[in-house]
């Protein structure tokens, strides 16, 4: 049986992470069909006091009215944190023009809140890569409330895993020895184990790959695309490369 391709949603072998560690993680949202409450969909990465970033499929389908963001969020079930998250409607959405449904190729959407957001201790953007920096063998890691294992259950505390950045080149063999043969362009990043054990999973897709820079400051290596399975070996999780998409990026935002 092939395994399930996890492209609609998409941390295993992580570990709850600290409250403010990742305060530009969001957790992108779906009203309720009447709109009193809503429902974690995807994750997210806060650009700037209006911008959220996160995959094209986490959004593709749903008008602006059903979509909210929610900032500073840690814990789900708990409503007692340091500080409070602060949870926003959207006003507009910009899918990549290229997004492709059938190949995941160009999975980007950015989107704008109806008003900007106040930073604080638990609330801050990230940084974008340098335009084209080469990020093989260097670590990144992943964040999400995705599932704890393929088809396993939803945390409620923001998990985090660190995995390595393979070559594209790397990351089509590794595919091979899973017998599996995958379209990975330049515009792909790939991050995993040989031997599996910490991935992303359903739920964390849309969500950041966040690199440590020279600077000791975070910038955002990848969007969390798809993924085979979760945490398999062999099948790396496949991410959008950000540094591809600076300029488009910077031109919608700023």
């Amino acid at each position: 049986m092939l395994a399930e391709i996890s492209r609609g949603e998409r941390i295993v072998g992580g570990n709850n992470s600290k409250f403010g560690s990742w305060p530009w993680q969001v957790s992108v949202r779906r009203t309720s069909f009447f709109g009193f409450s809503s429902t974690h969909r995807c994750g997210g990465a806060l650009l700037n006091e209006l911008w959220v970033i996160t995959a094209g499929h986490c959004v593709e389908d749903l008008l602006v009215s059903q979509i909210r963001m929610r900032m500073g969020e840690f814990d789900f079930s708990s409503v007692q944190e340091p500080y409070p998250f602060v949870e926003r409607g959207v006003n507009k959405k910009i899918v990549h023009p290229k997004y492709n449904f059938f190949t995941y190729e160009y999975d980007l959407a950015l989107v704008r809140l109806e008003e900007p957001i106040t930073f604080q201790p638990n609330i801050a953007p990230i940084c974008l890569p340098a335009m084209d920096e080469s990020l093989i063998g260097q670590n990144g890691t992943v964040t999400g409330w995705g599932r704890l294992s393929e088809g396993g259950t939803l945390p409620s505390m923001l998990q985090q895993v660190t995995v390595p950045i393979v070559s594209n080149d790397k990351c089509k063999d590794m595919f091979l020895k899973a017998g599996r043969h995958e379209y990975i362009p330049d515009i792909f990043m790939c991050a995993g184990f040989e031997e599996g054990g910490r991935d992303s999973c359903q739920g964390d897709s849309g969500g950041p790959l966040q690199i440590r820079g020279r600077d000791g400051k975070y910038f955002l290596g990848g969007i969390i695309s798809w993924g085979i399975g979760c945490a398999e070996a062999n099948l790396p999780g496949v991410c959008t490369r950000i540094s591809k998409f600076t300029s488009w990026i910077l031109e919608n935002v700023t």
